[in-house]
């Protein structure tokens, strides 16, 4: 190739770099008016900087990149300024133009880019096996407060993190886990960092009234979504619900979606009525028909309402987890404002021993995923943050299909910001529930390698989830980091010429 045809591809890279820098720089400078800590100022430019570059289709530029072997831009979430630094330089040498003063970061300020991820890491969930980086956090079930065998074994399966999910039991419970926890890392000598979940506004299926001595719900099937918790069944309808948030209901309207348990039940709301609104199924997960009952959550996609992101009951649980917790999860954030409350509601019960308490936002919602930008440096600007990502929930309120684009969205904007992200929902849950694993579970988790962290759910089997999970992470990690192919050898390769020689 003719070096001289390097300068007009030079010159693009050069009007791309200043404005990246430009607008970045104008992003950050407006997130920094209510103060970002000084140790993630670098991290929150960097973010601000990605957003910058990402606004614009990059496509075409990269495709004229990668014959003059530079194809850096796909990877350049950790450090994007000393990443397109480093494409000007080399463009430069090859058309043998001059830059100016731009140049390569030098070899231990690039590094202590990457770090700054690892660090962020360390923070939350202290630190990492030998062997792996990625963090393994285990949903305790209820046993976990009187089988201190159980506690230990998964200490010692792998668990880096334990979550206390603040739905399920009380604080009573919650005390007796975390003894066994903290008994089973001392006695083993392995970090084991507790996490305690806090509900927040989630919508639930609360009472059931209906005709039926099965109650199940198929395909054709009308029902009474109400906020009345002395609703009657009308005319007609054998299966009547009401909620855990009776003010939504008064907010659906005709036509828009409503889907319950996880998304196993899809309907659309037909007919208001006093007492609330008819509903109509319109798809099951199961031919003829999905049992109904009660503690089930409700999702409403095409509902425009915001709630507040502490209940009642989320500030008498934060009581107990400003005390007890080595971080705190909370549920359905979607802007910053919610990141302002709980602030608000921390400063008011962490002691000062305990002031850089990290915290993690589920990402659960499309307004979450919409925000998380803004969400990411309000959070990490004040003290040690990850992000969760709840695919459950998310997948029922964005659809399936988005779900895979998104996530990796989530994942990229995330390792930008140096923010360690959870990879949460399912995984491996026939393992953990069954003790047999299905092909599509393995690689859920070698995709969930390019987290920080994997969470599993309770199960029969979840010590083996752990060991499990633990072994290939283990293994793959050797091969992958984020984006990036690791050239570990092959032992497909060494065996090809071995067998020649």
């Amino acid at each position: 190739m003719d070096r001289k045809n390097a300068q007009p591809l030079l010159d693009e890279v050069m009007d791309v770099r200043a404005s990246v820098r430009q607008e970045g720089d104008d992003l950050f400078s407006e997130w920094n008016r209510d103060g970002i800590r000084e140790a993630y100022s670098n991290s929150a430019r960097n973010l601000a900087y990605y957003m910058a570059f990402r606004r614009k289709d990059m496509r075409a530029l990269q495709e004229k990149l990668i014959p003059w072997g530079l194809s850096s831009l796909g990877r350049l979430e950790a450090d994007v300024m000393g990443t397109l630094n480093a494409v000007v330089r080399t463009l430069g040498y090859i058309a043998d133009a001059d830059v100016g003063d731009i140049d390569y970061r030098s070899s231990d300020s690039f590094l202590e880019r990457n770090q700054a991820l690892r660090k962020n890491s360390d923070e939350i969930f202290g630190p990492a096996h030998e062997d792996r980086d990625t963090r393994v956090l285990v949903t305790m079930p209820s046993e976990a407060g009187q089988n201190y065998k159980l506690v230990r074994q998964l200490v010692e399966s792998g668990m880096n993190m334990a979550r206390i999910n603040c739905a399920h039991d009380d604080a009573s419970v919650w005390s007796a886990m975390i003894e066994n926890i903290r008994k089973a890392a001392d006695e083993t000598g392995l970090s084991c960092r507790i996490l305690m979940d806090i509900s927040g506004p989630k919508i639930r299926t609360m009472h059931l009234l209906t005709s039926k001595r099965s109650p199940k719900l198929d395909v054709g099937e009308r029902f009474l979504l109400s906020g009345d918790t002395s609703m009657t069944l009308p005319k007609d309808i054998e299966i009547a619900l009401n909620t855990s948030v009776p003010e939504m209901i008064g907010k659906v309207e005709v036509g828009q979606n409503i889907k319950m348990d996880d998304g196993h039940i899809e309907a659309k709301a037909q007919e208001r009525v006093d007492q609330g609104v008819i509903c109509e199924v319109t798809r099951t997960v199961k031919e003829g028909g999905v049992k109904v009952k009660t503690e089930k959550g409700i999702n409403l996609p095409d509902l425009d309402f915001k709630l507040p992101v502490l209940t009642e009951k989320d500030y008498k649980d934060l009581d107990f987890a400003a005390q007890h917790a080595d971080a705190i999860a909370f549920s359905f954030i979607k802007d910053m404002e919610d990141i302002d409350m709980i602030e608000s509601a921390l400063g008011e019960r962490l002691t000062k021993e305990k002031q850089d308490m990290p915290i993690i936002a589920k990402i659960e919602t499309p307004e979450g995923i919409r925000n998380l930008p803004d969400i990411i440096q309000r959070a990490a600007g004040a003290r040690p943050f990850g992000v969760m990502l709840a695919r459950g929930d998310l997948a029922v309120e964005i659809g399936y299909e988005r779900l895979s684009e998104i996530q990796e969205e989530v994942l990229w904007i995330c390792e930008a910001a140096h923010v360690p992200v959870i990879w949460a929902t399912q995984v491996v849950e026939s393992l953990v529930k069954t003790g047999i694993p299905t092909r599509s579970e393995i690689s859920d988790v070698v995709a969930g390698s390019r987290t920080e962290c994997i969470m599993l759910n309770k199960g029969e089997y979840i010590a083996d989830g752990v060991q499990v999970v633990s072994d290939i992470l283990g293994k793959f990690e050797d091969h992958h980091y984020k984006k990036t192919a690791m050239l570990r050898s092959l032992s497909i390769a060494r065996n090809t010429f071995d067998t020649k020689e």
